[in-house]
This record gives structure tokens, C-alpha cells and sequence, in this order.
């Protein structure tokens, strides 16, 4: 038989690692993933279904991975009561097919003592006769992509992922009994299969939505977990997890702008198996310098099963370091009412150059180096605006830089630009208005889906005013939709006031036919040099914007060259 540790061990066991390994006498398949995958998320109480957008989303929703276009990589190891040693390790990047990725999880304790019962009588007594280990491993196969992908000029705001997961666990060592029995632990070992499903849904500039389905395939469809010594099966039990991240402060907000942002979370879970209550999480993530966070949250877990049907409220706080795309967690988490099950995690990992980074809010003088735009090849005088995601040798890095000090075209509050980011019609309108240094006043168009008093009306207004930009026929503007480039084409045609050809004799791009109804502002803009960029390629007219086209194209336009060429002379 198994000895007994100390109510500690049992206690944490039976809720979180191997319950029915150590409480009653049967074999039970466990997800790893249950217990946490990453510092970051353990220290936001693990409500972290819409917030996924890094490696930690292999393991919380895959769907995330599809909101960050480089390579992820995290890694997190803790001691748990200083017996369980728990490691996760993932990876994941970017590919023409969408993002893939792998991750794994370890959780093994040795040592764990055997004892048998020895002698007859007042002289029975539990004697050790050897020791044991336990282990399990998760092996995880994941994919997420955003719905364009697959829709073309459909599903913008949406993204869905997928996991195949490999399970393997069980004991090894002991040997035979004392009385020269058969070493019990004996095929005490299983392995399984399952996988999950998730999306993710921006809702708008502060809302983004998270749903999973975890070990969602039926047992017929081979989501069960196998025993080596009886060959029995299980499944696994369902999980369905729906949340979301909501940005309460910075430049993206529910309530105010601030220097400062301030990330809300809630998670709600629902588990298949009877004796599992539903449950909530809570995180909080606010940020007070750019490479600094700080986190707290409520991860409420169900009860060791010796304790009762019920929750346990357990508090979690952390804090985050990101410099150069590296990054630092540390979570404290408690487990359960005993003091003692308290447990310190700690992750390394990468995000990539979209996180904050040395360079972050400082300015700098740019290398020599000859401009992308047309002007005279000089040296810049001006101290220019540098952020840690748009290296020198970024295709679009100097246009990016003049129209980032000409408060044209701005980056976010940690410091970034997002360059790959696909920019929305919200923000083309406010782009547009800027780059012909336009005041804007009193608001005179006015829609059912812009916020009164935000940021962007007034340039929707003044934009929608002067037909560089219209609204939708049921009276909204639609601002978080994406722009493709056939769209922009279109778009710039009537802010730059070209006149277009009617009927066009040939295609303006090889993957544009004369009769697409953006043919004509297409072929306009590429004579003008606006898609000088594509030379060479073909147009792609479905494809959506990225916030570097948007600099690269609107620096083309006479009336940002112009703001351009006296900011370069130092005029």
C-alpha cells in the first residue's frame, strides 16, 4: 500500500495532482493543465481564456496564438510543497499556414514510501519495504489562426485554435512485497489522448472574448485515457471555459485613458463531471511603468474531494519584467485553506519585439541611411521617435519614424508600434485627418457605434465630412472593422482627390482584374507610387492592412511628404 503523508500532501493531491492516486483505491486520468501553465497566468488567478495572446495560450486557449505574429516561447517550473516538481515548457511561431505550436508539461514527486502490513495480531505493524515515484506527462500539439485566414475578408474580429494532447502518467519503482508478492505498482501506468478547441472574439477596442472547450472528443472518437494493468478506459472530463479581458485604463479603454494601463479579467468554468461545482477567476494586470507589472486575482478551485463538495477562494499575486521581447514572471498562488500549500512559481520566456524593450520611450538619432520616401539623402537632424518593435532594418522603419514624431501616426502606451498590427477604420480616419494637419471641431456626423466624446468622433466626423470615408447605409461606422487594401485604394483615391479612369485597358495588379470595383482607385494609387511597396508582387486586395502599409503609403501622399521633407531639413 501507498503510505500516508502528511495531511498537506493528501490534501493537495486529491484536489490537484492525483486525486484518486492517493485518496481512494482507483486510478484516475489527469489533465496537467489544470494546474497551471505559466507565472503570468497563475498570477492573474488564472482568468486568462481571453487574455491568451502569448505561449501560454498552447495550454489556456489556442486561439490566442493568433494574436501575436512572432515567436513565443515560455517556460515555468515550481517546487510545489517541496515535494511535486512541476515544469512547463512551450513554443510557438508564426508560418504562411497560421501559428503552430508545442508545448509540455511535467509533474513527478519521488520518494513516496511503501509500507505493507507485517506480523499477526497485537504485533501487526506497517513496515516500509521500498520507495516509489510518480510521474506525468502532457505533449501538446497546437494551432491557432485568425477566421480571415480561412474566410477571406470574413471573420476579422474572430480567431479559433486547436489542441491534440498526448497524456502519460503513473508510478514506477517498489518491488515485491515483503511476503514476496507481486510488486503492486505493476502496470500502475496509462496513456490517453484528447484535444481541445478554442476562439477568441475582439468585440472592440476594449473587449476581447474567450471560449474553450477542453477535452472535448467523445470517448468513441478516442478522447479516453488507457491502463496498462486492465487495459480499462476513461474519459476525460470536459471542461468549458468562457471569459474575457477588458481594458479598464490606457489607450485602448472601458473608462478613461491613462499612461498607466490596467487589465480586467473574468473567467467562468463549467466541468462534466458531476462532482465539480462551477467556478469563476478574476485577474487584475496593471502596468505602472513599461517594463513593469503587476498582478492579482482569485483562482477559485474545486475542494479536495476528503473536504466536501464546494470551492476553495485562493488569492494569487505576481509580477512581470519584459525587456528586449524577454520576459519575467513570478506568481505566489496558495492552494487550499493550509498555509502550507502555498506555492511560488516562476517563468522565463519570449514574446517577441512587440513587448516593451530597452528602447522603449526613449528617442534617438537614426543612422544615416537612405530614406524610403523620396527626399534627398541626409542626415537627420531632429531627434526622432525609435520604438523597440520597429528595428533599423524594418522595411517601413523610417517612414514609421517620420510620421511618429509628426504625431501623425503614433505608437501605444508600452512604448510599441505594432507595426503588424491590421489597422481599423477607427483609426485610418483619424490617420487621414492628421496627415493633412486638419483641426478638428464640432462633431457634425454622428453614429449609433462611435462613443460620443471618444477620442476618434470628432476625426470620424471631419473625415466622413470631407468623403474621404463614408458610413454604412444602417446609419454606423463600424470603427474596429478592418480595412482591406482594395478599401484603402479606394479610400486614399478620394483623400489624395485622384480622378479615376472609368474603364481601365489592363490590370493595375496581376491578382486585379479590370472590372473589380476597387480597379480604378487601385490603379490610381499605384501610378501615384502609393503601393511603390509592392512592386513586383501582386496586390492581394483582401488582404487587411497592417499599421505599416498604413505609414508607408500615407508617407507617399503630397501632404505628408511635404510635413516630412521640413521635419528631415530641420525647417
Amino acid at each position: 500500500m501507498l503510505h500516508n503523508k502528511p495531511q498537506k500532501m493528501r490534501v493537495f493531491f486529491c484536489s490537484l495532482l492525483i486525486s484518486a492516486l492517493f485518496c481512494p483505491a482507483a486510478l484516475a486520468a489527469l489533465d496537467l493543465s489544470e494546474i497551471g501553465v505559466g507565472a503570468r497566468p497563475l498570477g492573474m488567478g488564472r482568468a486568462y481564456v481571453g487574455v491568451a495572446d502569448d505561449a501560454s495560450s498552447i495550454f489556456t486557449n489556442p486561439a490566442g496564438l493568433s494574436q501575436n505574429d512572432t515567436l513565443n516561447v515560455t517556460t515555468m517550473s515550481g517546487a510545489m510543497l517541496g515535494d511535486v516538481n512541476y515544469i512547463v515548457l512551450g513554443a510557438a511561431n508564426e508560418t504562411p499556414l497560421g501559428k503552430f505550436g508545442f508545448g509540455y508539461i511535467n509533474a513527478s514527486v519521488g520518494g513516496i514510501p511503501l509500507t505493507a502490513l507485517v506480523g499477526s495480531g497485537p504485533s501487526l505493524e506497517a513496515q516500509q519495504y521500498s520507495t516509489a515515484g510518480y510521474g506525468s506527462n502532457q505533449f501538446v500539439f497546437s494551432y491557432g489562426t485568425k477566421m480571415s485566414r480561412i474566410l477571406r475578408g470574413a471573420g476579422g474580429n474572430f480567431a479559433l485554435g486547436a489542441n491534440l494532447k498526448f497524456f502519460t502518467q503513473g508510478f514506477s519503482g517498489g518491488g515485491a512485497t515483503p511476503s514476496g508478492g507481486a510488486n503492486p505498482l505493476t502496470g500502475a501506468t496509462g496513456s490517453g489522448l484528447d484535444a481541445d478547441l478554442g476562439f477568441q472574439w475582439q468585440a472592440n477596442d476594449w473587449a476581447r472574448l474567450g471560449l474553450v472547450f477542453q477535452n472535448f472528443l467523445p470517448e468513441s472518437f478516442g478522447g479516453k485515457f488507457t491502463w496498462q494493468n486492465s487495459s480499462g478506459t476513461e474519459g476525460i472530463p470536459q471542461v468549458i471555459r468562457f471569459g474575457g479581458q477588458f481594458h479598464v485604463l490606457g489607450p485602448a479603454l472601458a473608462l478613461r485613458r491613462s499612461d498607466a494601463p490596467l487589465d480586467v479579467s473574468l473567467d467562468y468554468e463549467n466541468n462534466s463531471s458531476q462532482n465539480r461545482p462551477s467556478i469563476w477567476r478574476l485577474g487584475l494586470e496593471y502596468q505602472p511603468l513599461p517594463m513593469f507589472f503587476l498582478r492579482a486575482g482569485l483562482d477559485q478551485q474545486p475542494k479536495a474531494a476528503e473536504a466536501g463538495i464546494g470551492v476553495d477562494n485562493n488569492l494569487t499575486l505576481g509580477v512581470g519584467l519584459a525587456l528586449g521581447g524577454f520576459t519575467f514572471d513570478y506568481a505566489y498562488h496558495q492552494f487550499g485553506d493550509l498555509s502550507e500549500n502555498t506555492t511560488h512559481f516562476f517563468s522565463l520566456g519570449f514574446r517577441g519585439a512587440e513587448k516593451p524593450s530597452a528602447l522603449i520611450g526613449k528617442v534617438g538619432r537614426p543612422e544615416k541611411k537612405k530614406p524610403t520616401i523620396p527626399a534627398p539623402e541626409v542626415v537627420a537632424k531632429p531627434l526622432l521617435k525609435v520604438f523597440g518593435d520597429v528595428p533599423d532594418n524594418y522595411w517601413a522603419h523610417n517612414p514609421i519614424q517620420y510620421l511618429a514624431t509628426l504625431n501623425i501616426m503614433d505608437g501605444y502606451s508600452d512604448g510599441t508600434f505594432q507595426p503588424t498590427k491590421e489597422i481599423n477604420r477607427g483609426e485610418l480616419a483619424v490617420l487621414l485627418v492628421k496627415a493633412k494637419n486638419f483641426s478638428v471641431g464640432e462633431v457634425k456626423t454622428k453614429f449609433s457605434d462611435v462613443a460620443p466624446q471618444s477620442y476618434e468622433e470628432p476625426f470620424i466626423s471631419f473625415a466622413v465630412e470631407r468623403k474621404y470615408i463614408e458610413g454604412f447605409p444602417d446609419g454606423t461606422f463600424q470603427p474596429i472593422k478592418r480595412v482591406t487594401r482594395a478599401e484603402a485604394a479606394l479610400i486614399l483615391a478620394r483623400f489624395s482627390g485622384f480622378t479615376l479612369k472609368p474603364k481601365l485597358q489592363q490590370r493595375p495588379f496581376d491578382d486585379v482584374s479590370v472590372g473589380h470595383w476597387a480597379a480604378p482607385a487601385i490603379a490610381a494609387a499605384r501610378d501615384a507610387g502609393l503601393f511603390e511597396y509592392l512592386a513586383g508582387k501582386s496586390f492581394g486586395p483582401d488582404l487587411y492592412l497592417t499599421r505599416a502599409e498604413a505609414a508607408e503609403i500615407i508617407s507617399k501622399t503630397t501632404f505628408a511628404k511635404q510635413q516630412i521633407e521640413k521635419l528631415i531639413s530641420g525647417e
